[in-house]
């Protein structure tokens, strides 16, 4: 009768589930069965389904594709400006590597810093033919194992050529711990693309690239660490 009743209501209000808290405030001395019926698996199946037939419509950003990367690269190249190729250089690790961009830019207000979500540049590593960083924290990771990230070469807006002029450039030129942020992102992403883009673009276009190459959904699940494919 419990899930019956969230699927009736679910109907006509969008919060339903909530309003059995407030149910149990008033019924549990009367029902004592009450919490139990509240975790009974349909029930949960039916709040769950009721949660997603109600929640508002998503709105997706266009993935960005390999030739904006490749424009993005040659602006950087000619106009010799540090900040272009730092975004760049973030726009590719986002692109190849599926990051989120919160993983590699902070929250505007530095109150909001998390010093053991920033990429260090100590874990920064050249190889012959790769380049690898440890990614101290992702969304799906509660308990900071960290995930190492490995960039091998490709034809746009190479990621390991990137990092490598990156970091020479940041090595002699930014030295303090000032960080990017998500408003320093968005000025230099919609100075070149309209708002049908994003700061998810990167990794959409990232995982569209590695659908288009024939990579199975859960490698690329892998690949973006997401947690499940929904």
């Amino acid at each position: 009768m419990l899930a019956r009743y969230v699927a009736y209501t679910s109907h006509f209000i969008s919060s339903a589930p909530k309003y059995l808290s407030g149910a149990w405030h008033f019924l549990d001395d009367i029902y004592s069965t009450f919490t139990h019926n509240w975790a009974h698996p349909l029930v949960q199946a039916t709040i769950a389904g009721s949660r997603k037939t109600r929640s508002d419509a998503v709105s997706c950003k266009l993935p960005l594709r390999p030739f904006h990367l490749l424009a993005f690269s040659e602006l950087a190249h000619h106009s010799g400006c540090y900040d272009d190729l730092l975004f760049v250089t973030v726009i590719s690790c986002a692109f190849y590597a599926c990051h989120r961009i919160g993983e590699l830019v902070q929250p505007n207000s530095r109150s909001l810093y998390d010093w053991r979500k920033i990429i260090k540049r100590a874990s920064l590593h050249f190889f012959s033919s790769r380049v690898q960083y440890h990614l101290s924290y992702r969304k799906t990771d509660r308990f900071y194992q960290g995930t190492t990230i490995i960039h091998l070469p490709q034809d746009r807006a190479c990621p390991v050529h990137l990092l490598s002029q990156y970091v020479s450039w940041r090595d002699h030129r930014h030295e303090d711990d000032s960080v990017s942020t998500c408003l320093w992102f968005d000025q230099h992403l919609f100075a070149l693309l309209d708002h049908s883009f994003g700061g998810h673009s990167a990794r959409a276009g990232g995982a569209t690239l590695y659908a288009s190459m024939g990579l199975s959904e859960d490698i690329i699940q892998a690949l973006s660490r997401w947690s499940s494919p929904s």
